[in-house]
């Protein structure tokens, strides 16, 4: 006994044409609303900031607005520098060491959004119950030291890095096109896109 042959009828055929031509059709009308959603390149671009930081002295901080968020950038003073250096790594909750928080140990640039709440933490000379120089949340506790390593109190973590880049002296670069400040790897140095 032979099969016979599967044929289609004329309206499976046009209704399945008809249905893949919508479907393309519909595609190619979405492209401009999704381009619409993209971020623009003015967008893009205000990922990445100069800043002039040749007044600063050193001990002295700055705070700029970044993608409508607070960057810190800290000039940090030999006596800073050498604090963070006794303090054992083995005994902070990231375990970060200071060639993992900044490119250039005079330097430190971080978000200066606490990690606990969202709260802006202020720059202490001596942050209370530390000795050391460093960041201070008083609404909650949170302690930082010179390089945003978390000490003590309810945040979680160390303060998150933002990439950046010493062009000339004086001159930082901050941020990257696709950089938003959170998200994975923004507590080590190495970690983080290159400018």
């Amino acid at each position: 006994m032979e099969k016979e042959p599967h044929i289609i009828s004329r309206r499976k055929f046009l209704t399945g044409t008809a249905a893949l031509l919508g479907a393309a059709g519909a595609a190619f009308a979405a492209i401009p609303f999704i381009r619409a959603m993209s971020p623009t390149k003015d967008v893009l671009a205000a990922g990445v900031q100069e800043v002039d930081i040749s007044t600063l002295p050193e001990g002295g901080i700055k705070t700029v607005l970044w993608r409508k968020q607070p960057v810190f950038i800290l000039k940090r003073t030999p006596q800073m520098i050498e604090e963070s250096m006794r303090i054992n790594p083995e005994s902070l909750v990231d375990r970060a060491k200071p060639e993992e928080r900044t490119a250039d140990e005079s330097l430190f640039v971080s978000l200066g959004i606490c990690t606990h709440l969202g709260c802006i933490p202020k720059f202490m000379d001596k942050v209370p119950e530390t000795g050391v120089s460093g960041f201070y949340c008083p609404c909650h506790g949170g302690k930082y030291d010179s390089l945003g390593r978390r000490l003590g109190g309810p945040p979680p973590e160390d303060l998150h890095l933002v990439p950046y880049r010493v062009t000339e002296p004086g001159k930082l670069i901050i941020g990257t096109e696709r950089f938003g400040g959170y998200g994975e790897n923004v507590r080590k140095i190495q970690a983080l896109p290159k400018i």
